[in-house]
């Protein structure tokens, strides 16, 4: 019996071009398998794209999804921007996954969302709620708001910057061992890779240190949010805090959340085969 070929990041790469409600810009992503719709939204932090965050989750949803995977606006093979004092980036990359979603016809879809790409979600729920079917947020941005019982910025956010302002292999072996709770499972080639993706495209750095960095504040609109919800969150996370997860619970009506132990910050990751179980569980059931 013939087995499947196995999906790579150069195997399934493709490009949309934007219209003018992300200032038709030029998108990438990788997409693989057919059927409803799934997008998944990559975290922030220096090299990052979507097929380093869920290149251990695309497989399995292929075999029962559409899965996109997109580079925000800024980031990988996606165009450079810069963040305008009266812009937040969240919108600017929600506007830009609504208008990917344009060009491949898509009216609706699930969206799959990590850090920065759980934000990206939410401001696509809260600008086009009819463009949701369903959302998962992975150690999310909660939609703004103070935090009360959590130091902001956490301890790996301020990491996060100091290698975004002086990327090194080392500084990445330090970003790694805050962003997951066992880093050791990252191979220094790995690392390597992020390093020279970050390094090979300083367009991005530059832009991003010139870019605004308001955040936009959702905590009124959240409870608007009609589309079923599932919040994960690693119980070790240093990244994002766990107050972030239980904002969101509190806040969206449709909600419900699971922590995982022995978890950084990319549960989908660390906990990948489990990971994948529950939300396309969570996707064919809710």
């Amino acid at each position: 019996m013939a087995t499947a070929p196995q999906l790579t990041e150069a195997s399934t790469s493709q490009y949309a071009q934007t219209g003018a409600l992300s200032n038709g810009i030029r998108v990438h992503y990788n997409e693989a398998g057919t059927g409803e719709p799934v997008i998944f939204l990559h975290g922030s932090g220096p090299g990052a794209s979507s097929w380093s965050n869920f290149a251990r989750n695309v497989g399995p949803f292929s075999e029962k999804y559409r899965a996109i995977l997109m580079d925000q606006p800024g980031y990988n093979k996606t165009d450079t921007v810069v963040i305008e004092p009266n812009e937040t980036r969240s919108q600017i990359n929600g506007n830009a996954v609504v208008g990917m979603m344009d060009v491949l016809g898509l009216d609706k879809a699930s969206f799959v969302g990590n850090s920065m790409g759980g934000a990206t979600a939410l401001n696509i729920a809260v600008d086009f709620p009819e463009r949701v079917s369903k959302l998962v947020l992975m150690g999310s941005g909660s939609g703004g708001g103070a935090n009360i019982f959590s130091q902001q910025p956490s301890e790996g956010i301020k990491v996060l910057n100091e290698v975004f302002d002086d990327p090194s292999v080392a500084g990445f072996r330090k970003l790694i061992n805050i962003m997951l709770y066992d880093g050791s499972q990252v191979a220094d080639e790995v690392l390597e890779q992020r390093y020279q993706a970050t390094v090979g495209n300083m367009g991005h750095v530059e832009a991003r240190a010139k870019s605004s960095n308001a955040q936009r504040d959702l905590s009124a609109q959240l409870p608007s949010i009609t589309a079923p919800t599932l919040v994960i969150h690693g119980f070790n996370d240093r990244v994002v805090p766990f107050e972030n997860s239980l904002k969101l619970l509190a806040s969206i009506p449709t909600s419900r959340l699971v922590v995982f132990q022995h978890c950084g910050h990319w549960a989908q990751f660390e906990h990948a085969a489990e990971f994948n179980r529950l939300v396309l569980d969570f996707l064919a059931n809710s």
